[in-house]
């Protein structure tokens, strides 16, 4: 068993670097993408050792950021790169920024001008998407009647006529809904000298609220889950597609495989991925595809995980010892995929991954339609093998 060991300093005990699939969706810009930019111009600069996985500094999203947004816009490449290297400290968000804040802040925001009459100048987002919401241009106790000789309105009028600090009252909901009641906080805006003063109405959540935030931040998490799992079953289908194309196109057994390996890398995310033919009991893998593991012979019966997946032709993320039998990295995942064609258990198929991800029906039903073309190629291999053996023994 090998063991590839990281210097202290690449260690993530601290969460100060990130695998490339995890930095490729916070940045919005694909793995491939990021390693073209590292070739081109040195950016991003990614840990790495030896031919191990690259990892990403925390501290480069936010510039992989800005350079994306910058070639959006028209940017030249080269060019935004260079001004992300050589930007200063960030400076205080502009006044433009601060609004489209405000305006998209999932609570109720008003401004007001007052206090006779008291004038809604200013609604957001929030309360723009309420059909009876205020709206600007609407006197307070118009839109909102319900508003009229409430506490709230006597806490607002003090606002305008002295020199008040902050207050939380309670008040009629927006949109109509009078038997309801909102909280807010209430507060004077900066001004300038001589200029109508403002206070604003800034909602805070109550417990409905926060409740129904947090429903609807559960849907959205389910929703992305399957995004997702739509996505990862898209990559493997094609995958299932492109492989029949390879092993149907190229008729020298060893190419075919290499060129399978190489649609299965690029197919399904995973870093490296290798094809352990199975014979006397062991699993004899070559040097994986990008050489980051193997070449080794696993003897199954040492290894109860492998025998039980040859056995029920199930695809397994492979547990640490099984792992390092292949020579898997310590730093990645591997996904062992059964190969079996007529209850003959032929192979295991290793894809090596940074990140685990899961094996639902789908996949699994999808992993084992990869596998069956892979028995393909090795019983081709097998059957050339012994017409090769038979013509040099004739």
């Amino acid at each position: 068993m090998r063991h590839h060991l990281r210097p202290r300093n690449m260690v993530d005990k601290d969460g100060q670097t990130l695998s490339a699939t995890r930095f490729a969706q916070l940045t919005g810009v694909s793995r491939e993408r990021l390693r073209t930019w590292e070739r081109r111009y040195g950016f991003p600069a990614p840990h790495r050792v030896a031919r191990g996985p690259r990892r990403y500094a925390r501290e480069d999203i936010s510039r992989v950021v800005a350079v994306r947004h910058a070639a959006a816009a028209g940017v030249p490449l080269a060019e935004a790169i260079s001004r992300t290297r050589t930007a200063e400290a960030v400076a205080a968000p502009p006044a433009e920024t601060l609004a489209a804040l405000v305006d998209e802040l999932p609570v109720p925001v008003v401004a007001l001008s007052g206090p006779a009459p008291m004038r809604i100048e200013y609604v957001n987002a929030a309360l723009r998407e309420l059909p009876d919401g205020p709206r600007p241009g609407d006197e307070l106790t118009e839109a909102v009647p319900a508003f009229a000789g409430t506490p709230c309105e006597s806490a607002l009028l003090r606002l305008f006529a002295t020199v008040a600090g902050p207050v939380e009252a309670h008040h009629p909901a927006w949109g109509g809904h009078a038997r309801n009641v909102a909280r807010s906080s209430l507060f004077r805006l900066p001004a300038a000298p001589g200029a109508a003063p403002l206070v604003a109405m800034l909602g805070l959540e109550g417990d409905g609220e926060r409740a129904a935030r947090a429903a609807l931040a559960a849907q959205r998490r389910d929703l992305e889950t399957l995004r997702q799992s739509h996505a990862r079953h898209a990559r493997w289908l094609e995958a299932v597609a492109l492989l029949g194309e390879a092993l149907q196109g190229e008729p020298e057994p060893a190419a075919a495989i290499a060129q399978s390996l190489d649609v299965l890398i690029r197919q399904t995310h995973a870093v490296d991925a290798a094809l352990a033919a199975y014979g006397a009991g062991r699993l004899a893998l070559e040097r994986s595809h990008r050489g980051m593991f193997g070449p080794t012979a696993v003897t199954v019966a040492a290894h109860p995980q492998l025998a039980a997946a040859l056995r029920d032709g199930d695809p397994v993320w492979l547990h640490a010892p099984e792992r390092g039998a292949f020579g898997v990295p310590d730093d990645l995942r591997a996904c062992g995929v059964p190969v079996i064609v007529a209850a003959e258990p032929l192979g295991m198929l290793v894809l090596a991954a940074e990140e685990s991800e899961p094996l639902d029906a789908d996949s699994r039903r999808l992993l084992r339609a990869i596998s069956a073309a892979m028995g393909f190629a090795l019983l081709r291999d097998r059957l050339i093998a012994d017409l090769r053996e038979a013509a040099n023994g004739a």
